[in-house]
């Protein structure tokens, strides 16, 4: 299971919105996720016999919007008038394969429901390429790359600006969206998840692993409650100069 993942479950603390993203399975990943988090069998999730926890498989179409009075329980407007239900268990968890595949409508009458989503509801959202998928919907998940291999392990064009770009106004901009988006939704995990993620890429990447001791650093002082704008802008400046000297 992916690190973070792990990290999520072993604080009891995970996000209501995320996208899983990569080659290979994921939708059976997401299933042992939500049997975890709901403390049930996978059988029992694949069987389609826990109520509490929804599988939208993409069968080769494009997942419809549905109609507004009497959506069809497969559709997206279906989907959410199920998650504003009360679980029998700890939360209701939507697992919706191959997210992009969504039909031009679809993502808009999803947003809403992302943006503010009901409190025990849980989306687990898998893509192939969350690069198709509208900005606004990737602005309100957290994206979890699913690495099955070291070769299959593809870096966030995100990480790769943050690291390579000399563009100092982008990155000092990249640390001002962190820090306002971690405000807004009342969440610290969002910087130290995105200097997590950078830690991880780091780790993969040898072309990266230059900027892993600034990185944990950095990791150490958000840890210890330093100011965060202070962490990441000195961060900023340390890989700066690794750049520099590159």
């Amino acid at each position: 299971m992916h690190p973070k993942i792990e990290k999520w479950l072993s604080n009891e603390v995970f996000p209501q919105r995320i996208l899983l993203s990569g080659k290979g399975d994921l939708v059976t990943e997401a299933i042992m996720l939500a049997g975890q988090l709901q403390g049930v069998s996978t059988s029992k999730i694949e069987a389609g016999i826990c109520s509490d926890v929804s599988v939208f498989r993409d069968m080769g179409e494009s997942f419809k919007i549905g109609d507004r009075q009497n959506p069809a329980k497969d559709s997206i407007r279906g989907l959410i008038k199920w998650t504003v239900q009360k679980p029998l268990l700890k939360h209701r968890i939507v697992i919706l394969e191959n997210f992009e595949r969504l039909s031009r409508d679809a993502p808009h009458a999803i947003l809403k429901v992302l943006e503010e989503p009901p409190e025990k509801a849980i989306f687990i959202f898998t893509t192939q390429n969350h690069h198709r998928i509208m900005e606004t919907i990737l602005s309100r998940m957290t994206v979890v790359r699913m690495p099955s291999n070291f070769k299959d392990f593809e870096i966030s064009d995100e990480v790769k600006q943050f690291f390579q770009s000399p563009n100092l106004i982008w990155k000092f901009k990249k640390i001002e969206d962190l820090i306002q988006q971690s405000k807004k939704e009342k969440d610290k995990s969002i910087i130290t998840d995105f200097v997590e993620d950078c830690i991880i890429h780091a780790r993969f990447f040898e072309t990266y692993q230059k900027h892993l001791e600034k990185l944990l650093e950095a990791q150490t002082m958000l840890a210890q409650n330093i100011n965060s704008r202070l962490c990441l802008e000195h961060l900023v400046m340390n890989i700066k100069r690794d750049i520099g000297t590159s």
